[in-house]
């Protein structure tokens, strides 16, 4: 079961921790080439030892995933410490927005200014049903 451990260490022994870190790795990284090198010479003998070799390379796979997998950790690592002394940007300044002048309308008196509406009004009136026009008589 893997396990994360953490621990906090000044800004600027980052690197320092991290080449340490990294240097413990490079055990396994020799162990890992004096293995390949002892499957090589069993391979190239008369009667290799088969199970040999294939117990020896699983372990060497295994080895360099732990391996893989560290120095991933690694380059995060130093990939959060170069954003922590990158300086930071200077705050963006506050855009204010100006709405875009409005087209003046010219106003006749029949707009109603609150609500926009138009105030029809007829040019001429409709006469009532029960009104007759002018100079009829009934």
């Amino acid at each position: 079961m893997r396990v994360k451990l953490q621990y906090s260490v000044e800004l600027d022994e980052v690197p320092d921790t991290v080449a340490n870190l990294i240097e413990d790795e490079a055990d396994r990284l020799s162990y890992c080439d004096h293995a390949i090198q002892s499957i090589v010479e069993s391979l190239k003998q008369e009667e290799p030892h088969i199970s040999f070799v294939i117990d020896k390379i699983d372990k060497v796979r295994q080895s360099l995933g732990i391996l893989d997998m560290r120095l991933s950790e690694m380059e995060n690592l130093i990939a959060g410490y170069a954003q922590a002394i990158k300086p930071a940007p200077a705050p963006a300044q506050p855009v204010s927005y100006t709405p875009p002048p409005q087209a003046q309308v010219p106003t006749s008196g029949k707009m109603d200014p609150e609500t926009g509406a138009y105030n029809y009004t007829a040019p001429y009136a409709v006469p009532a049903e029960d009104q007759q026009p002018d100079g009829e008589q009934e």
